[in-house]
C-alpha cells in the first residue's frame, strides 16, 4: 500500500496544506472535516480500498491520540530447516497492538521509533512491506506519525542509513537539508505540538547497523530549540509533546538503558521551554517519571523529580516521560526491572569490538528517584491521550491511559491512569484564552 503523500488533499491536487507552525494565525474553532481517501493496496489491479480520515482540529478543541513503539511485524518471513519463522524480533502481538489502537480510534497515532526491525531481518523490503500490510487498516484510517529509531538505521541504505523510512515517509518538513528530510519534523492539533526527533543524533549507544552519533552536526539541536522556543511563546499552544526513541529515563537492568547524551542535550532545552510530556520507546516496557526538572550534579545527570503525586500532574512543574516500548516486539523487557528501582546509564562507548563490529556501552548504575510507575505484568501495551481544552481563564487537561493488549482482537485492559494538567492559554505571555 502506497498512500497519498503527506499534507495534500488528495481531492485537491496540487494544493498543499499547510502546516500551522507555532505563532501562525488560527481559524475559529469549528469541527475538523472527515474526508474519504482511495488507497491502492498491491497487486495493482486489486479493488482500491476506501478510508475515512479526520483533519486536525482548528483551534482549541477535544481529541485522542495513541502511542506506541518497537513493534515489528506478526509475519513468518524467513524460511528455515524447519518452516517458517520471523525473523524482526516481531510476534502475533504486533498485529494486536494494532487492533487496539483502533478500539481506541485516535485522530493520530505516533509511532516511537523501531518500527519493524528491517535492519536485521533477511529481506528488508519484504519486512517493511509486512509492516505496512499489517498496520494498514489503521493508516487509513488516521495519521501513523513516526520517529525513526536505532533499528530505521539501515547499512549502506543511503548517507546516514534512514534511506527506506525517508522514502516510506512523506513527512512535514522542517527545513532540514534534503539528505536529513523528515528525521525530525513537527505537527500542531488543535492546540497541541508534536515535535518528532531522532536520537541517534545526540544518543552515545551505537544501536543501528552504522554508528552516527553527531551525523547532523547540530542541526536538529539548532532546530528543536526554535522550534520549543516558537511553541513556547504561542499563547495558542497548550501542551509540548515530544516523540523520540531512546530513553532519558529506565529502570530495566540488563537492557539498553538510558542515555546520557540525550540528558546532556536535550533534557535542558526540554526544561527551558516547559515541555510537557515526552514519549519513548526502545526499552521494551511501559513506565513513567515523576515530572522532572533540572539534573543533579553527577556523572550521569541525574533527572530531578519536583513532585511525586502519581494521579495528578501539574507540567508546569516539570516533564513527564513515558517509555512505551511494548508494541509488539519479542523481547520484551518487563521482566527485568531492578528492585528497588535504579537505572542504568550509558555514559559513552568504549573501542569498536572486532567480533561484533560494535562499540560497547559503558554504564553507570544510579539511583532512580524520578521513578513513578512501572508495569512488570504485562509485555504488550500502548498509551491513549485524551485532550481536553477545558475553559477560557481555567486548566486545560489530559487523561493519560496505558493498556494493556492481549489477542487478535486487541482486547484492552487499563493498567495506569493519571491526568496532566496547566493553565489554558498561559504561554507566551498569554492570559488564559
Amino acid at each position: 500500500m502506497r498512500p497519498h503523500r503527506a499534507g495534500r488533499d488528495p481531492h485537491l491536487p496540487g494544493r498543499r496544506l499547510r502546516d500551522r507552525g507555532p505563532g501562525a494565525p488560527r481559524p475559529a474553532d469549528r469541527p475538523a472535516p472527515r474526508h474519504r481517501l482511495r488507497l491502492r493496496r498491491r497487486p495493482r489491479r486489486a479493488t482500491p480500498e476506501l478510508g475515512t480520515v479526520r483533519t486536525a482540529p482548528r483551534g482549541r478543541s477535544a481529541f485522542t491520540f495513541t502511542s506506541f513503539g518497537d513493534q515489528g511485524t506478526p509475519t513468518l518471513g524467513k524460511k528455515t530447516a524447519n518452516g517458517y519463522a520471523n525473523d524482526n524480533l516481531g510476534s502475533p502481538a504486533a498485529g494486536d497492538t494494532t487492533a487496539g489502537v483502533e478500539r481506541i480510534a485516535p485522530l493520530f497515532h505516533l509511532l516511537n521509533g523501531d518500527l519493524c526491525y528491517a535492519n536485521i531481518a533477511t529481506d528488508r523490503i519484504r519486512t517493511w512491506s509486512d509492516w505496512f500490510e499489517n498496520n494498514t487498516r489503521s493508516a487509513r484510517h488516521r495519521p501513523w506519525m513516526p520517529a525513526a529509531g536505532n533499528h530505521e538505521n539501515e547499512k549502506g541504505n543511503g548517507p546516514i542509513g534512514y534511506g527506506a523510512y525517508q522514502a516510506y515517509f512523506d513527512l512535514p518538513n522542517s527545513g532540514s537539508d534534503e539528505e536529513l528530510h523528515g528525521l525530525w519534523y513537527s505537527f500542531t492539533a488543535g492546540s497541541v505540538r508534536v515535535i518528532s526527533l531522532n536520537n541517534d543524533d545526540v544518543a552515545y549507544q551505537d544501536g543501528g547497523n552504522s554508528y552516527v552519533h553527531g551525523y547532523s552536526g547540530g542541526a536538529q539541536q539548532r532546530w528543536l530549540e526554535r522550534e520549543l522556543a516558537a511553541a513556547n511563546a504561542d499563547p495558542e499552544i497548550d501542551w509540548i509533546v515530544v516523540c523520540m526513541h531512546q530513553v532519558v529515563i529506565s529502570t530495566a537492568d540488563k537492557f539498553n538503558g538510558a542515555d546520557l547524551g540525550i540528558r546532556e542535550a536535550w533534557v535542558p532545552l526540554f526544561d527551558r521551554y516547559g515541555v510537557d510530556l515526552v514519549v519513548c520507546g526502545h526499552e521494551h516496557h511501559y513506565e513513567r517519571s515523576h515530572p522532572i526538572r533540572g539534573q543533579q550534579p553527577t556523572d550521569t545527570r541525574t533527572p530531578i523529580p519536583v513532585a511525586t503525586g502519581t494521579q495528578t500532574i501539574d507540567t508546569t512543574k516539570g516533564t513527564v516521560h513515558m517509555v512505551i516500548g511494548g508494541g509488539g516486539t519479542s523481547a520484551p523487557s518487563n521482566q527485568l526491572f531492578f528492585d528497588p528501582p535504579k537505572a542504568r546509564v550509558i555514559t559513552g562507548v568504549g573501542a569498536v569490538d572486532p567480533a561484533t563490529g560494535k562499540r560497547p556501552p559503558v554504564y553507570v548504575i544510579e539511583d532512580a528517584p524520578w521513578s513513578a510507575f512501572r508495569d512488570a505484568d504485562n509485555p504488550y501495551g500502548f498509551a491513549s491521550f485524551d485532550v481536553h481544552p477545558g475553559d477560557r481563564g481555567g486548566q486545560t487537561t489530559i487523561d493519560v491511559t496505558y493498556y494493556s493488549v492481549s489477542g487478535p482482537y486487541g482486547d484492552l485492559v487499563p493498567v495506569d491512569r493519571f491526568t496532566l494538567t496547566r493553565p489554558r492559554g498561559a504561554r507566551g505571555g498569554g492570559r488564559g484564552r
